[in-house]
């Protein structure tokens, strides 16, 4: 599959290490177009945080480049996760019998910033969290994408930080130009 990666700052294979991603929406389309192209050749493990995953969009990238699709999507062990809580427990399932294959955690801090659970404790599951990620990434690639953290979890911006923190890599989306009048000259004057 010769997908154009643009996002990524190296090619296939991924190096084993934790890579981070950071963009609008976690970069989800980008990052579905990562977990087919690595599908197609080898197994890989998606953890979901943040209910990104579509596997009829994976479907539909992979479907052009094999005969056999099912085969293809059974390469793919996908777990959701929809508290920080289930984040480590996932984190800490997988870390207990690490896959050598790739490691694709969507919108990772999507459950932490969760006002129903105190800010020491979401703070304390991340460091966990990030902990469990840090020696997955010592065995095989682990890739984590993430989205700016919202001004309405402001108490919470820390949390991005601290993710990059822990990166080997970390590649950040270039912001979007604010839609302002002026921007664009009018058609007709």
């Amino acid at each position: 599959m010769d997908t154009d990666f643009s996002l990524i700052p190296f090619k296939d294979p991924l190096p084993t290490g934790l890579l981070v991603f950071i963009g609008q929406h976690a970069l989800t389309e980008k990052m579905l177009e990562l977990v087919a192209a690595l599908a197609l050749k080898q197994r890989v493990t998606i953890l979901d945080c943040g209910n990104r995953s579509n596997m009829y969009a994976v479907a539909k990238t992979i479907r052009p480049y094999t005969s056999d699709p099912a085969a293809v999507m059974a390469n793919i062990r996908l777990s959701r996760a929809f508290t920080c809580y289930q984040v480590l427990a996932m984190l800490e399932a997988v870390a207990a019998a690490p896959p050598h294959e790739p490691l694709i955690v969507l919108d990772l801090l999507a459950t932490f910033l969760d006002e129903d659970v105190e800010l020491k404790d979401s703070q304390r599951l991340l460091t966990r969290s990030l902990t469990c990620l840090r020696r997955l990434s010592q065995s095989a690639p682990v890739v984590v994408s993430a989205k700016p953290v919202p001004q309405i979890s402001a108490a919470r911006t820390g949390f991005l930080d601290q993710l990059r923190s822990f990166s080997d890599v970390h590649w950040e989306e270039p912001p979007a130009l604010p839609a302002e009048q002026g921007l664009q000259p009018t058609l007709f004057a």
